[in-house]
């Protein structure tokens, strides 16, 4: 099992930007579309990674998620109404479960409701989220057979990124993968003019089981995206230091026995490996 590092959260990202969380409630998902994200995290490294998304479709509301951070839900959600005291012997536990669950870089998730994007994702033990405005495209005349539907082309720049996508009418969601929607049908692939980060729908199907769509049972802390995506970058690049700088105190838990100091190294040059994110800027 590989080592972790479990740093106390950080101070003063709060904003009075979109103070008030938005009132989410849950609904059941009527069609669950799965898509497959090619990506490339080092631009100096030709090297693709595959990651696997669930985009949750209810009647008003959506809910987009990597299956490792959904199967970590469905875990956590397990221990709940358990006694359970964090220490040294139950957080092995913990990560001996996660240790058996697919793996993911994406922690995020992503809401979707009535034009609206809710951004959720953590630093360190600490949530946060922001709002942003649905994305502007540009729909042309050109049409392709994408997976196995008919499609037509748009695009629109986010991020520091040209984006392509191909969305279907024959499914009239207009939704899509990560921050992706406002079509006039589902978006089946979106990538970066550089396919660097290509999502593709490898499924789209009806749930036979009821699989509900649920707003975040922590409360988190509202920011702006350019509040926490500096503040992200502080923390990928240094850990144990960002936190100190921001007046909290790191604990540190290994479950292989490797130090304090080699942890936050080691985080480190992952960092300078993952120079390539989706949102450049």
């Amino acid at each position: 099992m590989r080592g972790f590092l479990f740093l106390l959260p950080l101070a003063g990202l709060a904003s009075s930007y979109a103070a008030q969380a938005p009132a989410l409630a849950p609904e059941p998902a009527v069609l669950v579309a799965t898509y497959r994200l090619s990506y490339q995290p080092d631009s100096t490294n030709p090297a693709k990674r595959a990651d696997i998304f669930y985009l949750l479709l209810g009647k008003t509301l959506s809910k987009f998620q990597s299956r490792g951070e959904q199967a970590a839900d469905s875990l956590l959600a397990a221990f709940e109404g358990v006694p359970f005291t964090l220490n040294s012997e139950s957080t092995q536990l913990m990560l001996k479960q996660l240790d058996y669950l697919p793996r993911s870089r994406s922690h995020y998730s992503i809401y979707k409701a009535a034009g609206h994007l809710y951004f959720y994702d953590r630093i360190a033990t600490t949530h946060y989220r922001y709002e942003e405005p649905a994305l502007s495209w540009a729909i042309g005349p050109a049409t392709a057979t994408v997976a196995g539907y008919a499609c037509q082309r748009a695009t629109a720049s986010y991020g520091g990124r040209q984006w392509e996508a191909w969305f279907t009418r024959a499914v009239p969601v207009s939704d899509g993968p990560y921050k992706f929607s406002g079509l006039p049908g589902l978006i089946v692939k979106v990538s970066d003019t550089r396919q660097h980060y290509v999502f593709e729908l490898a499924q789209l199907t009806k749930p036979t089981t009821e699989r509900l769509i649920t707003p975040p049972k922590k409360t988190p802390t509202a920011t702006d995206r350019a509040t926490f995506r500096r503040a992200q970058a502080a923390y990928n690049a240094d850990p144990v230091g960002s936190t100190a700088a921001s007046g909290g105190r790191a604990g540190v838990y290994s479950t292989d026995g490797t130090s304090p100091e080699q942890l936050a190294q080691r985080a480190r040059e992952l960092a300078r490996k993952r120079n390539n994110a989706l949102e450049l800027r």
